[in-house]
């Protein structure tokens, strides 16, 4: 009698264990899989795309919703700027974010790329969603023949 309630004991304590271990299990899949779809959807909503000067020039040729933003310095830009382009120099970007619509498309460029990349993230940390940095800049803009305005 002693065997079959010492074993009717032991099968309980492990049905119940294996109950836990199982909710524990789909617990954490179900957590998981939500914490993955939400990033995707964050990620999806804020992504800067890196873009070549002959993309950027697709883009703004085609698409009449784009804000070319030019975030050299003052003199840079005075010397050769992208038609349409609008210059809000980086050091002055977070001070002058009301300029910049929130319902276009963003193509940022500097002259090689890298204060443009910088300012993508500062204004996809500020919630623009649809940002577009030339990779190169205007220097590879000019290097491939597109035409640029000169005061």
């Amino acid at each position: 009698m002693k065997i079959k309630r010492d074993l009717r004991r032991a099968s309980m304590v492990a049905m119940f264990g294996g109950a836990i271990l199982f909710s524990g299990i789909v617990t954490s899949i179900f957590f998981s899989k939500r914490l993955s779809a939400d990033e995707g959807k964050t990620k999806a909503q804020t992504e800067v795309k890196n873009i070549s000067a002959s993309q950027a020039r697709d883009l703004i040729e085609k698409d009449k919703d784009v804000f070319i933003l030019d975030v050299r310095t003052k003199e840079e830009y005075d010397d050769a700027h992208i038609k349409g382009a609008n210059l809000i120099p980086i050091q002055e970007l977070e001070a002058n974010l009301n300029k910049i619509p929130k319902d276009k498309k963003i193509v940022v460029h500097c002259a090689k790329g890298k204060r443009s990349a910088r300012a993508c993230e500062m204004l996809k940390d500020k919630g623009l969603k649809e940002l577009y940095n030339v990779e190169g800049g205007i220097n590879q803009w000019k290097s491939e023949g597109y035409p640029v305005e000169k005061p």
